[in-house]
């Protein structure tokens, strides 16, 4: 028995059930922590046993196996060990968000069949060498495992060390706390059907009006509406505050500062309003108890503890194991919503067939003692597509989008016939709308689909084409809660409206600016060349004194702006707002500095304050247009590290066209920039 079980046929087990049911998942978890509702402890002791039991396998398999099956085996377990690990660390293909849009799979043909034969490759040739050098190549890859053991077990530390050092509030969730619950006076409803975009509601209405037109009565629908942001993480931000991560800050950090200056939220934390958002967790400033009444506190319950580890298992999965099986383990993240917990002060799952069945089981009541506010985050028709026309689930080929869409339409409808019985339709004030719009209906998802219903308005379905920006929502949202909206008029945007639109490659999250010009069904949106980076640490800053920067056709200033510029126009760059930010890593430091900026302005004449490391350094006037090199001078006890912040703030900075005309120019510029340095004094 010691020489079935010798260390020779427990080690092979110990290394692959380590990487993959280990190392795997705590590294696959901790790297994108914030975007999972539940904790690494909800799956820990599962994933244990998953590792027990791989390791007994395998084991059993090394011990018992005829002695030469048994060395290739042992040979081929070794193998899969390090390429998975090189397959999730170094082979990772970007496939973008796993946000269940089916993912072009041919195209990464090539990179498939490379990372194939390396398996293939690795397998045969370790088998070989077993079996060629026998105790010496045996020697060899038992040490190697156990020099990777070692590596995972030291890499897992400083992971979970960070990961414990991150946490400094209690935990928060949204519960389903008063969901249902509704006044019988005063109700702002907004139901968010995620990825809804316009071009696909004006299909809907020519094929399908009885279902749709008829259906909504009463219903105004804004089809030249540009939305915030795409995709869900920074529309739903968006439409309650109006702001993106404009600053380079953390996503927590950003919801922080943008939930605290909304005008909607200041207006729900008066504590006049019954207010409840009902979305995922992460995408809510949870600190806000004073505005939201459904943010609990501690954690989501687990419903399914097996289930749970076995969906993230397939996500480690989908990471780990060679790349030609991504398609056998791809997954939506959503799917991990269905084992939240509907017992007790449950969280809110995204679920439309638990939202259905409650809708349908009476539970809509109207029992709220204050004017009431309800955000629901429904799926709508986000794929994957799992619900028909009727909103039921039914197997995947048995609908589609038009189908899902019409599901989530009439849900609505269903939801506000409740409210009709309880005689609190009419002066409700309802808003269908989506997060962001879809590709391929729109080029950057730029158009969401935005339906009003006014309090106390009846009339037949109607079709608006005043332009609006989801800019203006949270003033919206607040006018309505205040049982002031009674049209769209006053929200009406002129010029250009602004986009932005999230991308991440290499775990690096962009956000990129974009503007549409015209109507939004037919426009084009364009990129301003304006690029914010969430991630400092990805974005080089380091500076030496002396060195120019440009922001004419050669843009070099361009990893040193923060905010308040607008896109490269090749011979300067304008500033845009009333503030502009640089951020410089200086290489040396010196106690005192000159700064010199080149530019020339907008306008008769502009003020130009110079903020550096949040101190006030001194101020100028401008009072040419042409290029002009101004200089300011640092006194010494400002910088006294080696981060340097320039903040110019510009009070005379304006709009160069009237903002109400259709072909203005929105922006508030104020100097236009080609050059900029930093010297010793």
């Amino acid at each position: 028995m010691k020489k079935r079980f010798s260390i020779h046929h427990l080690l092979p087990g110990l290394s692959l059930a380590f990487t993959l049911f280990i190392f795997a998942p705590v590294d696959q978890y901790l790297s994108n922590a914030g975007e999972f509702w539940f904790s690494l402890g909800d799956i820990a002791g599962w994933l244990a046993l998953f590792a027990l039991g791989a390791f007994a396998v395998i084991t059993l398999l090394s011990a018992f196996l005829p002695p030469k099956a048994s060395v290739a085996f042992r040979a081929a377990v070794y193998a899969c060990s390090f390429m998975a690990y090189i397959q999730g660390n170094l082979l990772v293909i970007d496939y973008g968000t796993l946000n269940g849009q089916e993912i072009d799979w041919v195209a990464h043909t090539g990179q498939y069949i490379f990372h194939g034969a390396l398996w293939i490759a690795a397998i045969a040739l370790f088998i070989f060498l077993m079996f060629r050098l026998r105790k010496k190549f045996r020697r060899i890859l038992e040490a190697a495992a156990c020099v990777l053991l070692v590596t995972q077990i030291i890499s897992l530390g400083v992971f979970l060390i960070r990961g414990t050092g991150k946490k400094t509030e209690p935990d928060r969730y949204l519960s389903v706390k008063n969901e249902f619950s509704l006044s019988g006076d005063s109700n702002t409803l907004v139901f968010l059907l995620d990825a809804f975009d316009a071009h696909l509601m004006g299909n809907l209405l020519e094929k399908y009006p009885e279902e749709t037109s008829e259906r909504f009565a009463d219903f105004t629908w804004y089809r030249n509406t540009v939305g915030g942001a795409t995709r869900t993480k920074y529309a739903i931000p968006f439409i309650l505050t109006g702001e993106t991560n404009k600053e380079e800050q953390s996503y927590t950090e950003y919801l922080r500062k943008s939930f605290a200056a909304s005008p909607l939220i200041v207006e729900l934390a008066t504590g006049k309003y019954d207010a409840g958002i009902y979305s995922v967790s992460n995408y809510v400033d949870r600190s806000r108890d004073d505005a939201f009444g459904n943010i609990a506190m501690g954690k989501p319950k687990v419903s399914y503890g097996f289930g749970l580890a076995k969906k993230f298992m397939q996500l480690v999965a989908y990471r780990y194991l060679p790349s030609v099986f991504s398609r056998c383990f791809w997954m939506y993240t959503g799917d991990f919503e269905q084992y939240k917990s509907n017992t007790g002060e449950a969280a809110y799952g995204l679920d439309d067939e638990v939202f259905a069945d409650q809708v349908w089981q009476g539970a809509i009541q109207a029992t709220a003692q204050k004017p009431v506010f309800r955000f629901y985050h429904l799926k709508g028709p986000h794929a994957p597509y799992q619900f028909n026309e009727n909103c039921e689930r039914v197997p995947a080929e048995e609908t589609n989008e038009e189908k899902q869409a019409l599901g989530s339409l009439k849900l609505v409808d269903d939801y506000l016939d409740e409210t009709r019985d309880l005689g609190i339709y009419d002066q409700a004030t309802v808003i269908i709308m989506a997060d962001h719009g879809l590709r391929p209906h729109s080029e950057e998802e730029q158009t969401p689909l935005l339906m009003v219903k006014f309090a106390g308005q009846s009339h037949p379905f109607e079709i608006s084409d005043t332009p609006l920006s989801y800019t203006a929502m949270p003033e919206i949202l607040q006018a309505a809660i205040e049982g002031k909206l009674t049209s769209m008029d006053a929200y009406q945007t002129g010029g250009s409206r602004v986009f932005y639109v999230q991308n991440e490659t290499d775990y690096v999250s962009d956000i990129k600016e974009y503007t549409v010009d015209g109507p939004a069904l037919i426009t084009a949106p364009k990129a301003t060349g304006m690029v914010y980076h969430e991630n400092t640490l990805k974005k080089d800053r380091s500076y030496k004194l002396g060195t120019t920067i440009w922001f004419d056709e050669r843009d070099t200033a361009r990893n040193y702006l923060v905010s308040g510029f607008s896109k490269n126009e090749g011979n300067f760059t304008w500033t845009d707002g009333h503030d502009a930010e640089l951020r410089f890593e200086l290489e040396q430091v010196s106690d005192s500095l000159t700064i010199r900026l080149g530019h020339g302005i907008r306008g008769p004449k502009q003020q130009v304050d110079v903020w550096v490391n949040d101190r006030f350094a001194g101020t100028y006037t401008a009072e040419t247009n042409d290029t002009t090199v101004y200089r300011m001078h640092v006194p010494s006890g400002i910088v006294t590290g080696k981060e340097l912040r320039i903040r110019l703030h510009l009070p005379d900075a304006s709009a160069p066209a009237d903002t109400n005309a259709t072909d203005s120019d929105a922006r508030l510029l104020g100097l236009s920039m080609v050059s900029l340095a930093i010297d010793k004094r």
